[in-house]
C-alpha cells in the first residue's frame, strides 16, 4: 500500500472500524462527529483529527458533508509521522493550513492519477501541520490595544457549547473583563454576547440543516441554557422558530 488521498461524504450513520495504517480526516464541507479510544471530537472546516493505527474508531456523518481522508502506511513512517500518530489528536487547521486543503482540492485529478504527487502533497500537509503541533514558538502578546481576533474565534468555536462569559473570553486574549468588552466592541461593531448569540445560532441552523437532532439536542450542542432559550433567540434575530426553519431547509 501507498499514500493515498481520498475525498468523500462520510455516511449519517454511526460506524467504526479499525485500520492497519494511520490515518487523517478533515473536513472540506459540513461536519462529522469521531470517538477514538473512548476520545470524541467533532471534525469540520477547521478541525480534523488523526487516528493512530489499529485505534477502533466511531464516525458519523452529520447532513450533507464532504471530507478528504488521507491514508499512511506504516511502512512509511518518517520521524514526523511516528510522533503525529503516536496517540489519536484532534487538531485545529488555521487559515495556511486551510489554503493547503484548498489546493489539495483543486488538485483531485492530480493525486488521482500520480502516486507521486499523492506523496508530495501529504508530506507538504503533515509537515505543516507537524511544524503547528509541535515546532512552532509561543505567540507573542497581540499589540497593545488590539486583539487577536483569529484566536478568538477559533476558542469560541471549539467552546460553543459550553458557557462563554466575558470573563473567560478575557482570559484567553490575556486583557481585562471591562478592556475586553471595549477592545471586542470597537474591533468587531458588536458586543461579545451578541457575536456569541449570532455564533449559537449559525452553528444551530447548520445542525438544523443538517441533521435530524431534537431541538433540545440542538440548543445542547449550541450553548443555549434550554430549548426555550433556542427558540427565542430564533424568533427574535431570525423572525421564525427552528421548527419553521427545519421545515423550509
Amino acid at each position: 500500500m501507498q499514500p493515498r488521498i481520498r475525498s468523500f461524504p462520510l455516511p449519517t450513520l454511526c460506524l467504526h472500524h479499525d485500520h492497519s495504517y494511520h490515518q487523517l480526516v478533515i473536513a472540506l464541507s459540513g461536519s462529522a462527529e469521531f470517538e477514538i479510544a473512548g476520545y470524541g471530537g467533532r471534525v469540520d472546516a477547521m478541525h480534523g483529527c488523526l487516528v493512530p493505527s489499529g485505534e477502533t474508531h466511531f464516525y458519523e456523518g452529520l447532513g450533507k458533508n464532504q471530507h478528504v481522508v488521507m491514508d499512511f502506511p506504516l511502512h512509511t513512517a518518517t520521524r514526523e509521522l511516528e510522533r503525529l500518530f503516536d496517540r489519536p489528536r484532534y487538531f485545529t487547521a488555521d487559515s495556511s493550513l486551510r489554503l493547503l486543503l484548498g489546493f489539495l482540492d483543486k488538485e483531485q485529478k492530480l493525486w488521482q492519477e500520480s502516486a507521486d504527487a499523492v506523496e508530495g502533497m501529504s508530506k507538504v500537509f503533515l509537515g505543516s501541520l507537524y511544524q503547528r503541533l509541535f515546532e512552532q514558538p509561543l505567540a507573542l502578546p497581540a499589540p497593545k490595544g488590539r486583539l487577536d481576533l483569529v484566536k478568538l474565534e477559533v476558542y469560541i468555536q471549539q467552546h460553543l457549547s459550553e458557557p462563554l462569559p466575558v470573563t473567560r473570553l478575557a482570559e484567553v486574549a490575556c486583557v481585562s473583563p471591562g478592556h475586553f468588552h471595549a477592545l471586542f466592541r470597537e474591533a468587531t461593531g458588536t458586543t461579545p454576547g451578541q457575536y456569541l448569540t449570532q455564533a449559537r445560532l449559525e452553528r444551530a441552523q447548520d445542525l438544523l440543516r443538517e441533521t435530524r437532532f431534537s431541538m433540545s439536542v440542538i440548543a445542547e450542542k449550541v450553548g443555549f441554557a434550554s430549548q426555550s432559550s433556542l427558540t427565542h433567540a430564533f424568533r427574535r434575530y431570525l423572525g421564525r422558530t427552528p421548527a419553521e426553519f427545519r421545515k423550509v431547509h
